[in-house]
């Protein structure tokens, strides 16, 4: 999406309301969000994943951003989001704090020769370091984020397809997905898979609430914008629903997804190791089973199974301390393993650059 010569990646729609500055950042748009849970509804307000891009021929540039009231809701009223600016792949020092109140991020050129250089070294990388990312975050989650406006004295324009990668990632699945507990954006597993791939991600993680709605699936088949996608099949299901609602939620997204386009291979996940794995009275192997059933019976070329407890051997090193979320060290165990099952397949499909 394009605002002010600005690109909005992970971003599907921007809302204006009456008489509130800016533009709500939304990740999916309403017709597909009113058929979410509410908690689900609040998190697609949260830009997870979520980047503010472009190219400048002068520096400083001001973005200036602030944090909706709605963040009251989801129980971050004094909560605040952050920003950290990358130039393509090249991680600045600069972070800012978004407050309530509007708040400028003024970004600078790390320095006089980084661009000379830069492009010399990253000739092969998947982002042009001339791409400047706003790329932002939360310390849960992430809060939901107003724009109000760019200013720069020099040319701003969106990035050029030439400039980003050529493949997209597209990424659905629970808070672990969503990135939740991630020190940074860059740390979320979604980020390091794609990072290791040479892939752009669309992040759809939903804390707490991924149902798997038949609205969700049709939304995601539908999209043009991504070459392949992982779908964590999803501990927020195990108990909430019953084996036969979960079953029948899953068959239809796997199968709808996979069937939207036979070059675009999906993966399935199965729940990955958490608690319910060691509480009597849990069952997570059940729901694993399940989705192993689900995939099984569509029997689809390009539909594929990978084990979520093979993704992170380390458990007591990826867990953080809820025995849920994860840790730093989990996300890139997930990231990195994630990616090397799939990089076999994407080069059968010749989706790897």
């Amino acid at each position: 999406m394009i605002v002010e010569d600005l690109e909005f990646h992970n971003i599907d729609i921007v809302s204006h309301h009456k008489g509130v500055e800016g533009v709500l950042l939304e990740r999916v748009p309403e017709t597909v969000g009113k058929h979410l849970s509410k908690a689900g509804q609040l998190m697609m307000i949260c830009p997870s994943g979520s980047e503010i891009r472009f190219v400048s021929d002068t520096y400083p540039v001001r973005v200036t951003l602030s944090v909706d009231k709605i963040a009251d809701v989801i129980g971050e009223g004094e909560g605040h989001a952050e920003a950290h600016v990358f130039f393509g792949t090249f991680q600045s020092r600069q972070r800012f704090i978004i407050h309530r109140e509007k708040t400028a991020v003024d970004i600078v050129m790390p320095h006089e020769n980084f661009m000379t250089m830069a492009q010399q070294i990253s000739k092969n990388s998947p982002f042009s370091p001339c791409v400047c990312r706003i790329r932002l975050w939360g310390r849960t989650m992430g809060v939901p984020i107003r724009f109000h406006h760019v200013k720069s004295k020099g040319c701003i324009r969106p990035p050029r397809p030439d400039e980003l990668p050529k493949r997209t990632y597209l990424a659905y699945g629970s808070s672990v997905t969503q990135g939740a507990y991630a020190s940074g954006p860059h740390l979320s597993y979604t980020s390091q898979a794609g990072c290791r791939l040479g892939a752009d991600v669309i992040n759809l993680g939903i804390s707490c609430s991924a149902y798997c709605e038949p609205e969700m699936a049709d939304y995601i088949a539908e999209r043009k914008d991504w070459d392949f996608a992982t779908l964590a099949l999803s501990v927020n299901m195990v108990d909430r629903f019953s084996p036969d609602e979960f079953l029948e939620r899953v068959r239809y997204m796997v199968r709808r997804i996979a069937e939207s386009d036979s070059k675009r291979p999906v993966f399935c996940i199965t729940i990955k190791p958490y608690y319910g794995d060691f509480l009597e009275g849990q069952r997570p192997d059940l729901y694993r089973n399940l989705l192993r059933q689900a995939v099984k019976e569509a029997s689809l070329e390009n539909l594929f199974l990978i084990e979520g407890p093979e993704l992170m051997p380390d458990i007591a090193g990826g867990l953080g301390p809820d025995l849920i979320h994860l840790g730093d060290l989990g996300m890139v165990q997930i990231g990195e393993n994630l990616a090397k099952k799939l990089r076999p397949i994407l080069k059968a499909y010749d989706l790897l650059s």
